[in-house]
């Protein structure tokens, strides 16, 4: 008997395997060696034609000396702090305002706040820069009409990084809704009405019963906008090209103008993976915070 059950166990663990193996293959293929071969070329003087040269982390360090490069870093983290939290706080407004207020057209407005979203980042790109050309623009037009100094918003380097932030959180807000959407209408409505006969407070019940019942949702939302937030490339590639100078030109614009424009791809590799480095413990501190290392295992 206990010959048979150990036999069907393998035949399981077999048959288990084989299903596994082409996602295995695939992942490899198409994750893992490009990765790694990515890895191997950051360590090189990369240049296939005139021959490469081992540097090990050479590239690594001539970048941390690099003074457009750290200027693209901080703008990265700049653009990361206004980006983030806009999409995020929107999404969550948004996703709260249609849950908790009814009334006639819901639907309309929530197609309406999500419609941004299926829009191709070139077009939100040269929309936004027609709305704010301070010539011909909407927005600029109607701030000199009431009496007030329009500044170029893309033109002015304080301004340039939070205008293309906020962009950015128009046009990305409404998939954050529709994840935190899905996460409130995850809580069970007797805890609400149980907290009220409690008399607990709107705000109290969002602090206490909200907010830790949607933790797995923040957590998705939270990354995901974490990775656009920090590989931003093609809302400022459109709308300013790095400018004025380069006081928008942030990590993945240089990594591309490095590997393209420079082709020096060796330290280009070295770039991504900088940014992979950052991206990955700004994540893995994000779970940690939010207290779902449980649900993740």
């Amino acid at each position: 008997m206990r010959n048979s059950t150990n036999d069907a166990d393998r035949r399981d663990l077999v048959a288990g395997i084989l299903f596994l193996l082409p996602y295995l293959a695939l992942w490899v293929v198409f994750a893992v060696l490009p990765v790694g071969y990515g890895f191997f070329i950051s360590l090189h003087k990369w240049d296939p034609l005139g021959g490469s040269r081992f540097i090990g982390f050479g590239n690594y360090v001539e970048l941390f000396g690099n003074a457009r490069f750290l200027n693209a870093l901080k703008n990265t983290f700049v653009y990361a702090a206004w980006a983030i939290p806009l999409t995020l706080i929107l999404g969550m407004a948004f996703a709260l305002f249609l849950k908790h207020v009814k009334f006639r057209g819901a639907g309309f407005v929530e197609g309406s706040l999500f419609f941004p979203y299926l829009l191709n980042v070139s077009v939100v790109g040269i929309v936004w820069n027609f709305l704010l050309d301070p010539n011909v623009g909407i927005i600029p037009y109607y701030i000199r009409a009431v009496g007030l100094p329009s500044p170029d918003f893309l033109n002015s380097p304080y301004l340039v990084i939070p205008t293309i932030a906020l962009v950015s959180a128009w046009w990305l807000s409404g998939y954050r809704m529709i994840i935190f959407r899905a996460g409130l209408n995850a809580i069970p409505e007797e805890l609400y009405e149980s907290s009220t006969l409690d008399g607990a407070t709107p705000w109290q019940q969002f602090y206490l019963i909200t907010l830790p019942l949607m933790k797995p949702s923040i957590l998705f939302a939270g990354i995901l906008t974490l990775v656009s937030g920090l590989c931003m490339l093609g809302q400022v590639l459109v709308m300013t090209n790095g400018g004025p100078g380069t006081s928008s030109e942030v990590l993945a614009l240089y990594m591309y103008r490095t590997a393209f424009e420079s082709f020096n791809f060796g330290q280009a590799a070295a770039v991504g993976f900088i940014l992979f480095a950052i991206v990955f413990s700004i994540s893995m501190t994000m779970i940690r915070w939010l207290g779902l290392r449980s649900e993740l295992n």
